[in-house]
């Protein structure tokens, strides 16, 4: 069963995201959908997270990957080299909880884009919603 806040809005969506902010929780929540999404709207999404964390200056995130199926190696590595130092260097990206997805393949590439990161991010990967939601309030 899904987790929310009852003060939680929606922020943007589409074929690949539903996009919202919980003011009570501070952070982002990105819920991925079974569909995927094509690589131009995973990065649409991904462009309108750094959008909203700059909006509601939070730089954290808690990304549910559950239903989510593997993304595109040519996205991974843009958000490796790109989008993530992006984001922390203009949005103030500081923490992202993964909720981690049912798929192997999924879990791994997740797994791989977060070695990646800055050590200034904060990467932590859990089983439940609750479970990334208390790291995210902590």
């Amino acid at each position: 069963m899904p987790f929310s806040s009852p003060s939680e809005t929606l922020y943007f969506s589409n074929a690949a995201l539903q996009l919202t902010h919980d003011p009570a929780g501070g952070y982002l929540r990105l819920r991925w959908t079974p569909k995927g999404g094509t690589e131009a709207e995973l990065r649409a999404a991904y462009q309108q997270v750094q959008q909203a964390m700059q909006h509601f200056r939070t730089g954290r995130t808690m990304s549910i990957h559950q239903e989510r199926p593997l993304i595109p190696v040519a996205v991974q590595q843009w958000l490796a080299t790109e989008w993530i130092p992006g984001s922390v260097r203009l949005a103030g990206y500081s923490h992202c909880a993964i909720v981690e997805s049912h798929n192997p393949m999924a879990r791994l590439a997740s797994q791989g884009v977060a070695l990646s990161a800055p050590a200034s991010l904060a990467f932590r990967h859990f089983p439940t919603e609750a479970d990334a939601d208390a790291w995210l309030r902590a």
